[in-house]
């Protein structure tokens, strides 16, 4: 959907108002509100508005639109400008004239739509929490060809709908028309979309007032009830009665009290309309029972006037020629009926847990033909029955009957019966009346909730009743054992004598019982007292384990006889890479992998851990590895001990730790003992390739070698001292202790010396040794140098073909390196360089070596 940029601009140019537009939007507003204020009746705020609003947009008329129950509307609040387009106030219009979509776009996003008919296109600006989605812009698109038909049929061209949101529901619309072709800005929809958001908050307050009258109308009809049911000297059953039927607006009812005892009768208070039943029911005698009747407005039972003629025929069409002759009357209430209670059992009450059953049409009531009939026979059309009972003891039935309504709306043009769905556009408006005679009058939840608190009035009130009836009873059977008991007075008179001395005697063991009852509960008290501090000091060891357990470096995961994980302290859960609530519950040996130190997976049989399960054994392990939840593993060294219970296994505890670093440290360790083997087998090697010269007489051969090589003999010799010195200086190098010996030494000469000391090593391979001395005065540590350097050398001895040449070279650097060795340890910054340039030892400034 793409915005019409000439609409922007005509949008852009009709923003900028005036500061006194701005002010009647203010005053606008203002107004809205504290009519709001003011009053609490909605019908009127909603006239206030649709006038203020018909005022401020100057269009011809502004309505209210309220959605019905069923989808329907109706027009309920209206303003039109010289009549120059027909009232709608009070019509009605069908569901299907606005779609579930468009519903939909109303509830959700807030959408507000501006249709203009001649421009044959439909501006859209929905909402999201209160704001506009895309500020200052109305998105434009063609409109539905039907929707234009449908407004040109009503003579409006231009239209706008702001919906009206209460709470999660849909309540409304109000709508903007105008016979001719108008614009409408940004800043008008946003004014009258303030209005419409104080309209919601109209409607909330509205809400608000209407349950409390209602509550405040339902209260004071249960206080009345109250007052005569509660009233002494006696219960006003029929005042009540007929009090109650006025307040549900029907046209009879009737209480049944039922007998508690086999010898009481029933009772059954009437008022109103009542249902007659036919002589075919089973009758009782007078002498079998007692029916009292209270007749309201004249009637009762049996003596109501049967009505014929064209009532009755509609009653009997819609029934489906079910004969509705008056019935001869039956001496049997009707709540004593087998068919009412069969019926009522069936029969889904209103809500569960409440004994309240409440019929709206009993033309499409599930009930036997006989209770049809009755009912039927007095133009009952709806039944609302109470089941009074207190507790579990049923008292009786209170039963209000309502008759059938006629129901008239109002519908803008008439409803096409033909096209249910109204699939083609409407052609006229005109005022159509329609009458719908004999409807069912609904029962609404309020009206259950008014009948279930009346029903617990008029409950307690017979269950009163009936206590105050077995007092008098007992009263009467107390005034006879008054008159027994005076003729047994005298028989305990003589009694007491031998009663006092009794009671004296039982006095000293009850005092005695006492005192060891009191000694007793001293006992428990002190046990109570040991026992939970003895829970204390467990609760308290139990923290300090846990403490322990989560403290601990290493992991401590217990398992069941099964193999599930049942707890894992921090350490399991951060070597494994997961949370400690993710291990609980999972299979040791499917979350661990646990596998060999070659990778090869244990088969459960073959894993430790479950031989410790299985048998109870402490297993070891140091070389097998765990893997992680992101697959990786690693090794670890664990500790499997059996947990038991009464000689049975019912676990085991896991303790392990990750070895990976004592691996690496080990592996460092014999990396250490091959590095020092070679740094002492290279001096050895030249001192014993001179002394084998020396043995074999070739030096006496080559005098003028002899010396040399003697010197380079002993000056290995001193090295070799120092390496030694060195090894045992290990732990001066493990706290930073060791510093660089560095003096002023010329590149050339230690290049030299380093060709030297490996030269005899040399000749013996067949390796030609060529230097190529760089003269430059160095600060630096001479014997590393030179151990750097004839390691060097050697690696290339070893690994060249005879007759092949060895050079040593070097060559100038960036003067703002320096050659350094960080393994060192040595806190000295200047004593960690193996080297630098003698000229400036603090701050070099010509290139190190």
């Amino acid at each position: 959907m793409q915005s019409d940029p000439s609409r922007r601009n005509s949008s852009d140019l009709a923003v900028r108002i005036s500061e006194g537009q701005l002010d009647s939007f203010a005053l606008l507003l203002h107004r809205m509100i504290n009519r709001i204020r003011q009053s609490l009746e909605l019908p009127e705020i909603l006239s206030t508005t649709v006038a203020e609003v018909r005022a401020f947009l100057k269009t011809d008329r502004v309505k209210i639109y309220c959605f019905h129950e069923d989808g329907s509307g109706e027009v309920i609040a209206e303003a039109i400008k010289d009549r120059r387009l027909p009232s709608l106030l009070g019509h009605n219009f069908p569901a299907e004239d606005i779609p579930d979509e468009a519903r939909e776009r109303f509830l959700n996003v807030r959408q507000r739509s501006i249709v203009d008919v001649t421009a044959q296109q439909i501006g859209i600006s929905p909402l999201e929490n209160g704001e506009a989605q895309v500020k200052g812009e109305i998105q434009y698109r063609p409109v539905d060809p039907c929707h234009v038909e449908y407004l040109m049929g009503m003579g409006v061209r231009s239209s706008l709908i702001i919906p009206i949101v209460d709470g999660e529901k849909l309540w409304g619309l109000l709508v903007s028309h105008h016979s001719s072709p108008r614009r409408i800005t940004e800043r008008e929809l946003q004014v009258v979309q303030l209005i419409t958001d104080q309209v919601s908050i109209a409607i909330a307050q509205s809400n608000l007032l209407n349950q409390t009258r209602l509550r405040a109308t339902q209260e004071a009809t249960i206080n009345q009830v109250a007052n005569l049911l509660h009233s002494m000297p006696e219960m006003r059953l029929q005042a009540a009665l007929e009090l109650a039927v006025t307040a549900f607006q029907g046209i009879g009812g009737r209480i049944h009290v039922a007998p508690q005892y086999s010898h009481q009768s029933s009772q059954l208070f009437t008022y109103g309309d009542q249902p007659t039943l036919p002589e075919s029911w089973e009758q009782r005698s007078a002498g079998d029972e007692e029916i009292r009747q209270w007749r309201g407005r004249g009637q009762g039972i049996g003596d109501r006037e049967q009505g014929t003629g064209g009532r009755e025929q509609g009653i009997e069409n819609r029934k489906q020629g079910i004969s509705l002759q008056p019935p001869i009357p039956s001496l049997q209430p009707l709540e004593q009926h087998p068919h009412w209670q069969t019926w009522l059992e069936m029969e889904e009450p209103v809500q569960v847990g409440k004994e309240i059953w409440a019929i709206a049409d009993l033309y499409r009531a599930v009930m036997p033909s006989d209770l049809v009939l009755a009912f039927l026979s007095a133009q009952i059309r709806g039944l609302l029955i109470v089941r009074l009972q207190y507790r579990q003891q049923l008292l009786g039935y209170l039963t209000i009957f309502r008759h059938e309504i006629d129901i008239e709306r109002i519908w803008a043009g008439r409803i096409d019966r033909d096209d249910p769905r109204q699939l083609r556009p409407r052609q006229s408006f005109e005022t159509w009346r329609e009458l719908k005679r004999g409807q069912a009058h609904a029962w609404t939840m309020a009206d259950v909730e008014l009948a279930q608190a009346i029903g617990d009035q008029f409950s307690t009130a017979i269950h009163q009743s009936v206590l105050y009836q077995q007092v008098c009873a007992l009263n009467a059977d107390l005034e006879r054992d008054i008159q027994r008991r005076k003729q047994a007075e005298k028989k305990i008179s003589a009694l007491n004598a031998k009663l006092e001395q009794r009671v004296l005697e039982r006095t000293a063991e009850l005092q005695q019982a006492n005192e060891e009852l009191m000694r007793q509960i001293a006992e428990r008290e002190r046990a109570l007292l040991e026992r939970q501090q003895a829970e204390a000091s467990l609760e308290r060891l139990s923290r300090q384990n846990e403490l322990i357990l989560n403290s601990a470096g290493e992991g401590i995961y217990g398992l069941d006889s099964q193999g599930r994980i049942t707890f894992a302290n921090p350490a399991t859960a951060r070597m494994l890479g997961c949370e400690v609530n993710e291990l609980i519950g999972e299979w040791m040996h499917t979350l661990l992998n646990h596998s060999k130190a070659d990778g090869t997976v244990y088969l459960i049989a073959e894993s430790p851990i479950y031989q410790t399960l299985r048998n109870g054994t402490v297993q070891h392990g140091s070389d097998d590895r765990f893997c992680r939840r992101d697959g990786s593993s690693f090794p670890v060294e664990y500790v499997s001990s059996p947990i038991w219970e009464q000689d049975k296994i019912v676990g085991a505890v896991v303790l392990f730790k990750d070895i990976t670093s004592r691996q690496q440290v080990e592996q460092l360790k014999d990396e250490f003992v091959s590095i020092v083997s070679h740094e002492l087998r290279t001096p050895l090697t030249s001192i014993r390739s001179t002394l084998g010269l020396l043995a074999s007489g070739w030096l006496n051969s080559h005098p003028e070698k002899s010396q040399r090589m003697l010197e380079i003999a002993f000056s290995n010799t001193n090295r070799l001292v120092r390496l030694i010195s060195d090894i045992l200086d290990i732990e001066r190098i493990k706290f930073g202790k060791v510093t660089m010996e560095k003096k002023i030494c010329n590149a050339a000469d230690l290049m030299q010396q380093s060709v030297d000391v490996m030269r005899a090593m040399a000749e013996k391979a067949g390796i030609t040794l060529s230097v190529t001395p760089v003269t430059a005065n160095l600060w630096a540590d001479p014997d590393r140098i030179i151990q750097t350097l004839t390691n060097l050398l050697n690696n290339a001895i070893k690994f060249s073909p005879p007759g092949s040449t060895v050079s040593l070279t070097a060559e100038w650097i960036d003067g703002n390196e320096r050659c350094g060795d960080g393994e060192m340890g040595s806190q000295d910054s200047e004593a960690n360089q193996p080297f630098e340039d003698s000229s400036s030892p603090p701050a070099p400034s010509s290139p190190p070596a």
